[in-house]
């Protein structure tokens, strides 16, 4: 009687192993399915990040390409003015709109947020935002800088520098750190205005990283808004005198 009772034990036991078994197998199949479905879905966001850096290059292009045509046309309709004073005041114009590209000394300063962060304090504290960003571009421009850029992007009265988590948004483009802004002008006052700058001390207490260099030769390019002018001064009218 014994001998009929251990089989059916390990008849059970089989079982039971079988069943873990197939268990163990299950989930190893689902976890093999479910890294190959994330390696596809990142392959599959690669390929539209991809697409979209395209077709941004492309948008910038014909951008490039309908405000020099832009340009051409105010050339001409000046030449046949024969007005030294109007060419003047658009290329001005140009400079202060930020239509035209510009190069000189400089300053150029990169931030970054705290590699280091203080517990129990928030995290807030220990990283770069929109405010702080506008604060060193005012004390820039009240220490003589002619044109600023950050990232790359021109900076013009109608620029604005918005939070977006953790990257900031410049004309309607979307930047991580490090933020690096490039000033045009006397390269040592303006050094001087951003070494003793409250706001950078104040940055550099929180370790959030803040390095300042002169510069001989800096470029910037022109306005990445350019061909959206009449959006940004939709709101204004002319007064008749």
């Amino acid at each position: 009687m014994k001998k009929p009772a251990s089989r059916y034990i390990l008849f059970i036991v089989f079982i039971l192993l079988g069943m873990v078994t197939a268990w163990q197998l299950k989930s190893t199949l689902n976890a093999r399915k479910a890294t190959a479905s994330s390696a596809l879905n990142a392959n599959i966001l690669r390929e539209q990040i991809a697409e979209l850096r395209l077709e941004i290059d492309e948008l910038r292009t014909a951008i490039d390409e309908n405000i020099a045509l832009q340009n051409d046309i105010i050339k001409e309709y000046i030449a046949l003015q024969n007005d030294d004073q109007l060419s003047r005041e658009w290329e001005i114009i140009k400079l202060h709109t930020g239509l035209v590209g510009v190069e000189g000394a400089g300053i150029t300063i990169t931030l970054d947020d705290a590699p280091v962060r203080e517990p129990g304090m928030p995290p807030s504290w220990f990283i770069i935002h929109d405010y702080d960003i506008r604060t060193i571009l005012n004390e820039l421009k009240t220490a003589g800088a002619q044109a600023i850029a950050i990232n790359g992007e021109r900076v013009v009265p109608m620029s604005e520098q918005i939070c977006a988590g953790p990257t900031i948004i410049i004309n309607d483009n979307r930047y991580p750190v490090p933020y690096i802004i490039e000033a045009i002008g006397e390269p040592d006052g303006l050094y001087e205005a951003m070494s003793t700058s409250n706001k950078v001390a104040e940055l550099k207490e929180f370790n959030i990283l803040v390095d300042i260099k002169k510069s001989d030769k800096i470029r910037i390019s022109k306005f990445s808004g350019a061909d959206k002018l009449d959006r940004y001064i939709s709101g204004l009218e002319v007064v008749e005198k």
